[in-house]
């Protein structure tokens, strides 16, 4: 597996108002560990998944050159949620992180105990975030943290067994994945789902699989054609 790795971008300086960002077009990261309170994790082992996390995200955006000073985060116990700064390329993002998550989900499996190693789902959207004293809120990041929710991400990663599915909003496919030939580990594929008032279509890209033995046992994910 090779890749090579974007030229890197200059951030814009953090803000000191956060009103002055309101509303700008950002890249929205979230991801979300598979199975994170099944029951042989203890309180323990749940804190080194967490701490495996961090590192993950962490060590796969300083990857795609995004120092961890630059964007928002926001913990959410079993994932965490990254709003980043509207200078951040798109395409580095949909070509390159989905590489770098899986060698750091490698990395993070080749250490830990089974009941600690990780299965992640993450998703990439763009829109506008809506930032207060309190924190961000919009559209976007509700339609981000639905992809991750989808019941066709949830099952390409059941029943592939997979390190990662990566997900990118139709927004992302269409304004910047379709134009760019994307690196050979990286195929996207579309889907549809419906996750509580929502309705829409995205697409996926499966990273890491793995053999497994119930997987005669399960229906195949219905996936929608890819466009012509």
């Amino acid at each position: 597996m090779t890749y090579e790795q974007p030229p890197a971008y200059q951030p814009m300086p953090a803000h000191r108002n956060d009103a002055d960002v309101s509303g700008t077009y950002c890249p929205i990261l979230f991801f979300d560990v598979a199975s994170f309170g099944r029951p042989d994790r203890d309180a323990d082992i749940q804190l080194a998944v967490r701490r495996g996390l961090y590192q993950i995200v962490f060590g796969a955006l300083d990857r795609v050159a995004v120092p961890r000073t630059v964007y928002y985060r926001q913990d959410h116990g079993d994932g965490v949620l990254a709003v980043l700064p509207p200078t951040v390329p798109a395409r580095a993002l949909a070509e390159g992180l989905p590489i770098w998550l899986h060698l750091e989900i490698r990395r993070h499996n080749k250490c830990a105990s089974p009941a600690a190693r990780i299965q992640l789902r993450g998703a990439l959207h763009i829109g506008p975030v809506y930032r207060d004293e309190q924190g961000v809120s919009g559209r976007a990041l509700i339609h981000a943290a639905r992809l991750i929710d989808a019941s066709p991400v949830r099952r390409a990663l059941a029943d592939s067994c997979a390190d990662l599915v990566f997900a990118a909003s139709d927004r992302v496919y269409d304004e910047v994945i379709r134009h760019h030939p994307t690196p050979v580990d990286v195929e996207y594929r579309e889907f549809a789902a419906r996750v509580k008032e929502d309705e829409f279509t995205a697409w996926l890209t499966v990273l890491g699989r793995h053999a497994d033995p119930l997987l005669e046992t399960r229906p195949p994910l219905r996936a929608v054609p890819d466009h012509p």
